[in-house]
């Protein structure tokens, strides 16, 4: 027993001596560095020297320099060479490079020399020399490198200090332009457009099949239904226009308009029907919560508006938000309520996805689970009041199978998109699972089909089709 204390103490006390990377540490003279002060949990003590060592990189962004001062990088030579040449760099500011007045980078960054190590899976990369004209590469005020790309979308690339090194790049001619070398992932990029777009679109047909089912037989408009095309037609929309924003992309016909605007339309249209389907669950529970009005036509237009209202009105008023903040210059670049749209490329990525669409999703779907929870034990009582009172109106007792029927209905639709989004988020998380996308993108496919089969492959609506 003493034994696995000294071993979890040796463990715990060699994690927490050292908060950061030796390499971006500086040595502290009471807490002090270069005029800045260490508080509690931004410094520790090196157990083999006994030094008290700061992480700059928490006190100022840090950026990374292949050569050291008053040298510059020999591309040829792979060597650092002296030079006279002042090391200067442009800053980005939202996406475009910007003079700023007092802004010194030797003194507002602090700099880690050498060459970037690589991980396994990627290798060095000189980045492209672009004239100044066409752009070029430089620092954001957090550190990062900027590698613009010119007429392309994304039209900038981000790399974090660990993943580049930034210099003066000297020529055969002895020219000297900034240059950077990046590490990349060796292995290209997979690109899943054309199989995520085709099976997006298949899943649209059946999609729209169901929704042409529901729209056509008399019996099937009631509230319920209409909820039922609402989501699915947000869907569908949603689907659509995500599938036609990665074609354009794969034919390279896409603008920073048209990518803004598609955004917009998807972002709308997905988080419309998480909204409808937490209209679903709502409606299901105030069914059973014994406040119906099942014959009055009237006051069931009244709910299906208010239902309308917020499962269009909230998506509306966050995509507004997201676009006043992709347009704002009012918060720092890299801010973290920024969307970033036009700097990531088309749709949304990160931290920005996480924040404005699985962030509200995630609500939903707490939410949801709590109706169908209360719902459930609703259902379980009524069966055991129903046993009881055997001699009850079967007028009542046929309307509460309906409703227990459609609750079964509405489960299994969640777990059907919970299924499509919980492989949507793990995807993200792991983009190069080549395996792992195929058989999310391969899913996409059985949405539709499975949407299909749940509300239209019955013999009820069989039976209302064949009259």
């Amino acid at each position: 027993m003493l034994a696995i204390l000294v071993i979890i103490f040796v463990i715990v006390t060699g994690t927490s001596s050292q908060l950061c990377d030796p390499g971006k540490t500086v040595l502290l003279t009471n807490h002090s560095f270069d005029g800045l002060k260490y508080n509690k949990g931004e410094y520790f003590m090196d157990r083999k020297t006994g030094e008290e060592r700061g992480c700059i990189c928490l006190k100022k962004p840090c950026a990374q320099k292949c050569c050291p001062f008053s040298q510059a990088y020999d591309p040829t030579t792979g060597m650092c060479v002296p030079t006279t040449q002042a090391f200067e760099i442009p800053v980005y500011v939202n996406g475009k490079s910007n003079k700023i007045e007092g802004f010194n980078s030797t003194k507002e960054f602090h700099y880690l020399i050498g060459i970037p190590e690589c991980s396994a899976s990627a290798e060095l990369n000189e980045s492209l020399i672009y004239s100044p004209v066409s752009g070029g590469v430089g620092m954001q005020r957090d550190g990062k490198l900027y590698v613009e790309i010119p007429n392309a979308l994304p039209n900038a690339i981000i790399y974090e200090p660990d993943k580049y090194c930034i210099d003066t790049f000297l020529g055969d001619d002895g020219s000297s332009v900034l240059n950077a070398l990046i590490c990349f992932a060796s292995k290209p990029e997979r690109n899943n457009y054309e199989l995520s777009s085709s099976c997006m679109l298949i899943s649209c047909f059946f999609i729209l099949l169901t929704v042409a089912v529901y729209a056509w037989l008399p019996e099937l408009r009631n509230l319920h239904g209409m909820v039922l095309i609402a989501y699915l037609l947000s869907f569908f929309v949603g689907f659509l226009f995500l599938a036609t924003m990665q074609i354009l992309i794969m034919v390279e016909e896409v603008t920073e308009n048209i990518c803004l605007v598609f955004t917009f339309i998807v972002y709308f249209s997905l988080l419309s029907a998480f909204f409808w389907l937490n209209v679903m669950c709502y409606d299901i529970w105030w069914t059973f919560s014994g406040k119906r009005a099942h014959g009055r036509s009237g006051t069931q237009h009244k709910r299906f508006l208010y239902y309308a209202l917020y499962a269009f009105g909230v998506p509306t008023a966050l995509t507004v938000l997201m676009a006043i903040l992709e347009f704002s210059e009012f918060l720092p670049v890299q801010h973290p309520l920024l969307p970033m749209i036009r700097l990531q490329g088309c749709f949304l990525y990160g931290n920005s996805k996480l924040l404005y669409l699985y962030g509200p999703i995630v609500v939903l779907c707490v939410a949801n689970m709590t109706f169908f929870a209360l719902t459930a034990f609703k259902i379980a009582k009524i069966k055991r009041e129903t046993k009881v009172l055997q001699g009850g109106e079967s007028s009542t007792h046929d309307q509460e199978r309906k409703d227990t029927q459609r609750f079964s209905l509405y489960i299994k639709l969640f777990t059907v998109m919970g299924i499509n989004w919980i492989l949507e988020v793990v995807s993200s998380f792991y983009p190069d699972a080549d395996v792992f996308w195929q058989f999310s993108d391969a899913y996409n496919v059985l949405v539709g089909f499975i949407i299909f089969v749940i509300f239209v492959c019955k013999k009820k609506t069989w039976r209302m089709i064949k009259k």
